[in-house]
């Protein structure tokens, strides 16, 4: 009797904390990305699927008195560096502050 009320009950437990599982984690996440115009940029109010995706993600942020890229940013700039420029490589478009000159593409464009 022991052996067919543990089949029975092991299975139950194992649903109900996968679905607590699911229902702690939040369906509704804030953020996505979204198209303006030819951009693709994060806005962290909205939620749903993105509406594009970015050649690159990232973002410029303030490190001390320093403005950085963080390529794993999301969200608007917190500030524009002196130097430096957004190169191609490849498919990539990548940070380079050591660099001068115009831009070789646009990290926010959408792919």
């Amino acid at each position: 009797m022991k052996q067919s009320i543990g089949r029975f009950v092991l299975p139950l437990v194992v649903v109900f904390a996968a679905a607590v599982a699911v229902v702690m984690a939040d369906p509704q996440a804030k953020g996505r990305y979204k198209k303006e115009g030819t951009a693709c940029v994060w806005n962290a109010n909205d939620s749903g699927p993105n509406q594009c995706t970015p050649v690159s993600e990232g973002r410029f942020k303030k490190d001390g008195d320093s403005c950085v890229w963080d390529a794993s940013g999301k969200g608007a700039d917190e500030c524009t560096p002196k130097t430096g420029r957004f190169k191609k490589e490849g498919d990539k478009c990548v940070w380079n502050g050591s660099d001068s000159g115009p831009n070789q593409c646009d990290p926010r464009k959408a792919k």
